[in-house]
């Protein structure tokens, strides 16, 4: 294995694990999540849970605004999840499930005619997700997508722009196919 290889594992790898659970005591993070980027630019509250093997990047991209990710208390994300804050901002609200296999990407690779894909800036305005939201097992929420309190993204949506509060959205792309009604605790 080259050198390099080996420090990138080390840096992404147990090193970086173990720098992000230092920064977030409160959290309950598993030995499977790969980290990568400046935990320093990531706010997890209280009892915030994240089982791997998952993948957080909070990492800036060409031409991109700065990454940041918050995950507000006592927020469940599952396995085999991939969230990117690469380049943008990424904020989840408390009391939020997140299940398995989801992807969160803030930023996009442009796609203008003329220039290499690997070339182009990164587009996009990052994720919001409200507090007390489901999002089920293999959605993806891409660069833009605002979900309101007490909403529900069924498994395999795709949601790119905004849902209401408290409406249950599936499908390619996502659209509302029922609501929920939020009872205030």
């Amino acid at each position: 294995m080259p050198l390099k290889d080996l420090v990138r594992g080390l840096r992404d790898g147990p090193l970086a694990r173990e720098r992000w659970r230092r920064a977030h005591r409160e959290a309950w993070i598993t030995s499977e999540v790969l980290f990568r980027g400046d935990p320093a630019r990531a706010r997890l509250g209280a009892a915030v849970a994240i089982k791997g093997p998952t993948v957080i990047a909070v990492t800036d991209g060409p031409g991109a605004q700065e990454a940041r990710l918050e995950i507000g208390p006592r927020t469940y994300i599952g396995e085999f999840n991939n969230i990117r804050c690469a380049g943008a901002p990424i904020l989840i609200g408390a009391d939020c499930l997140i299940s398995q296999h989801v992807t969160i990407v803030g930023t996009n690779h442009g796609v203008a005619p003329g220039s290499l894909i690997v070339d182009q800036p990164w587009t996009g305005s990052g994720v919001v997700v409200g507090d007390d939201v489901w999002v089920g097992a293999g959605a993806v929420l891409l660069p833009g997508a605002r979900i309101g309190a007490g909403a529900v993204v069924a498994a395999n949506a795709v949601v790119r722009g905004s849902v209401a509060p408290g409406c249950i959205v599936g499908g390619v792309p996502a659209r509302v196919i029922g609501r929920r009604e939020v009872t205030a605790t």
